[in-house]
C-alpha cells in the first residue's frame, strides 16, 4: 500500500499518506507523459504561490545545497529548473542530486575524475537561479526531463496534501523518519519529494531499499523506530 509513516502514533497522517499515494499515481501515469507533446513552456508557469507559507527561495537555496553536499549511499532529492535547448521547453525537475551531477557531466562533455567532478559540483553550487540548460539528450535523459511530470501537476498534488501537518512535523529537518512506498512505478516518489522540497523540507532515499524515503537533513544520525504502523 501507499505509503506509510514509520511511527505509531501518527495513524491519521498515515491515511494522509496513503491518499497523496494513490492521487500521484493516478495523475502521474494519466498525465506524466504528456510533456512530450508540449513545445514551449513559460518560465513564469513555473512560479507558485502554494509553498509560500511554508519556505522561500533562500530557505530552498539552503537545502538545496546540503542536500546536493550528501555523498553518501543514500542520495538526497533536489528540485531544480531545467531547459532543453531544442524545443525551448523549460521544466522544475526533481530528482536524487548526482543525476543533475551526471546530467551536467553529459552536457559539458567533464570527466568523472576528481578535477572534473570538483568542477560540476562547483558549477552547480554556483548557480544562484538553479537554472540549467541542455541540448545534449543523454544529458537530458539522465535528469528524467521528458518523463517527469508537469509542475501544474505536481502543484495539483500538493494543492490535496497537509502541507501544514508536514510542515510542522519536518520542517526543521531535524526529524528524521521515513516513509515507505509499495511496488513504487512512475515519479510517485519523486513527486512526494518534490513536494516536501517546495516545502522546505530535506527528503532522501534510503541506501538499502529504494522505495523508502527519509525526512530531515543526512548529516544527522538515521533513528529507526521500533515500532512501525502496518
Amino acid at each position: 500500500m501507499l505509503p506509510v509513516v514509520c511511527h505509531p502514533k501518527r495513524l491519521r497522517m498515515n491515511r494522509i499518506f496513503k491518499i497523496l499515494g494513490l492521487i500521484i499515481f493516478i495523475l502521474t501515469q494519466s498525465c506524466g507523459l504528456k510533456n512530450q507533446n508540449d513545445k514551449v513552456s513559460n518560465i513564469d508557469h513555473l512560479e507558485t504561490d502554494i509553498f509560500e507559507n511554508y519556505a522561500n527561495d533562500s530557505i530552498r537555496d539552503r537545502i538545496f545545497k546540503i542536500a546536493f553536499n550528501n555523498k553518501s549511499t543514500a542520495p538526497s532529492y533536489i528540485v531544480f529548473i531545467a531547459k532543453d535547448l531544442n524545443t525551448g521547453l523549460t521544466k522544475e525537475i526533481c530528482c536524487e542530486a548526482p543525476f543533475l551531477s551526471g546530467g551536467m557531466h553529459r552536457e559539458l562533455n567533464v570527466k568523472y575524475d576528481k578535477e572534473g567532478t570538483k568542477y560540476i559540483d562547483s558549477t552547480i553550487l554556483a548557480n544562484r537561479l538553479k537554472t540549467f540548460e541542455f541540448s545534449n539528450i543523454e544529458a537530458l535523459n539522465n535528469i528524467s526531463f521528458y518523463e517527469y511530470p508537469e509542475k501544474n501537476i505536481v502543484d495539483q498534488l500538493a494543492s490535496k496534501t497537509d502541507l501544514e501537518s508536514f510542515h510542522r512535523e519536518f520542517g526543521r529537518n531535524d526529524s528524521i523518519k521515513f516513509m515507505h512506498f509499495e511496488n513504487d512505478t512512475g515519479f510517485v516518489q519523486e513527486s512526494f519529494a518534490h513536494i516536501m522540497f517546495n516545502c522546505g523540507i530535506i527528503t532522501s532515499r534510503d541506501c538499502i531499499a529504494g522505495n523508502n524515503i527519509w525526512f530531515g537533513d543526512p548529516r544527522k544520525e538515521l533513528i529507526i523506530d521500533e515500532e512501525m504502523d502496518e
